[in-house]
């Protein structure tokens, strides 16, 4: 039988107070760390195989998404602004927060392994998504069950507060069934 491994041996490893630990792993939306500590508590976390079973808070979307299946025009951009490869995509769902892009189509089919962001532009026919473009983070790559090809979540950034209006508004308009 495998060892439990303690929210205190994960504060030891770090050099962290366990309450800090503690207070990481649970989420605690009174508590602010750095991204970079709670990067080292996770990473250490899972390294010493932590069982996140127990946690009292599981991530939960900040959004509500709704389907779109929409093509939609991709940039990869490097952090100094240059188009590394651009091409299209399908935006499978969307929300407030972000995106889901598949069927990824690129001229060089490759990431960068520098720091980058995606820009974004919808191609939706609804008025609604029309011309919507901003930035994105990847937050997630990861393979699609039914097609087996890459799919990356994303998150947006540097949306305008108009942009993102509309896009709250298009959501909860799908998730009604009013659009």
């Amino acid at each position: 039988m495998a060892r439990r491994v303690s929210q205190k041996a994960i504060a030891d490893k770090l050099g962290l107070d366990r309450s800090t630990v503690t207070k990481i792993l649970n989420r605690d939306p009174n508590y602010s760390a750095s991204p970079g500590t709670k990067e080292k508590v996770y990473a250490a976390a899972e390294g010493l195989g932590y069982d996140f079973a127990h946690i009292r808070r599981p991530y939960r979307r900040e959004y509500g998404r709704t389907p779109v299946n929409t093509q939609s025009a991709l940039k990869i951009l490097l952090e100094d602004g240059t188009t590394f490869d651009e091409g299209s995509c399908i935006v499978r769902n969307i929300s407030a927060g972000g995106a889901l892009l598949a069927n990824i189509q690129l001229k060089k089919m490759v990431l960068p392994l520098a720091n980058f962001t995606i820009e974004l532009k919808i191609g939706d026919s609804h008025l609604d998504l029309k011309d919507l473009a901003g930035e994105c983070e990847v937050v997630r790559l990861a393979e699609a069950a039914d097609t087996r090809e890459p799919e990356l979540g994303v998150r947006f950034v540097n949306l305008t507060f108009s942009d993102r209006q509309r896009l709250k508004k298009f959501v909860a308009g799908k998730i009604n069934g009013a659009v």
